[in-house]
């Protein structure tokens, strides 16, 4: 292992590193400033930005993409703000998000998620009423959200099997 802190030390980082988005996995030197940056550690005690890039860099690929803590960041991005090194750690959890749906470790949570978009095309389902269409209506627009069907391909397309799932 390099004792260099600018150089990944797990081929689980250099596999991020490689992955857009993964790249400056190699600038951090776990400083911590992106956990007491972030909003979601401040509520959730489990999620530490710093603890799971340093599982990255330790090598501890199967922990990492088998847990739900990478989906977690809201992208806020205060942690990068804050980053005196520039790493953009959403970008990071972004890419080993996009490694863990390529291997099928996608939580729970945001598989129901993706099922109630394929289901009627959008997430406000329920929030849809009959006063809303009229307003639409009133406005002159159009009461048929048809265009969330499009969203729908766009997801498909890019999160499952080329778009053939249905």
């Amino acid at each position: 292992m390099s004792s260099d802190p600018h150089n990944p030390t797990s081929s689980f980082a250099q596999e991020v590193a490689r992955e857009p988005g993964g790249e400056d996995i190699n600038k951090c030197v776990q400083c911590g400033i992106c956990s007491a940056s972030c909003l979601v550690a401040t509520y959730e005690r489990r999620y530490r930005p710093r603890q799971l890039i340093q599982k990255i860099l330790l090598g501890e690929r199967e922990e990492v993409l088998r847990s739900e803590l990478p989906w977690l960041c809201m992208t806020c991005r205060l942690c990068e703000e804050r980053c005196q090194e520039g790493v953009s750690i959403s970008e990071i959890f972004h890419a080993v998000r996009q490694i863990a749906a390529r291997e099928g470790f996608i939580p729970n949570t945001f598989k129901r998620t993706i099922n109630t978009l394929m289901e009627d095309g959008w997430l406000l389902k329920d929030a849809y009423s009959d006063m809303i269409e009229d307003d639409r209506d009133d406005l002159g627009l159009d009461t048929d959200l048809g265009w969330n069907n499009e969203f729908v391909k766009r997801v498909k397309e890019r999160y499952l099997e080329g778009g053939t799932s249905s």
